[in-house]
């Protein structure tokens, strides 16, 4: 990741803890995709449930991983909207 964003110059590391509520951000969309979509899942097919609950289990593991840098992302969008 950058240091500094080459246009505005806004600095993207911050101080120690600052991106805590970026893991919270990543955590309450994994879990708004994740849980309505198992029952969405469960009402509409007729999958097994052990197989439904690895399907999103294996989705709730691999998906905050993926998601991290555009979770920072907006969390540094955030404070970058509501400090200016």
């Amino acid at each position: 990741m950058f240091t500094h964003c080459a246009e505005c110059a806004l600095k993207f590391e911050r101080e120690s803890g600052y991106f805590i509520g970026a893991m919270y951000l990543n955590y309450g969309v994994t879990v708004l995709i994740a849980f309505p979509s198992y029952f969405l899942l469960e009402t509409l097919t007729a999958i097994p449930f052990f197989v439904n609950v690895g399907i999103w289990a294996f989705f709730s593991a691999v998906f905050p991983i993926f998601f991290y840098r555009y979770s920072k992302s907006l969390w540094l969008n955030f404070d970058y909207i509501f400090s200016s």
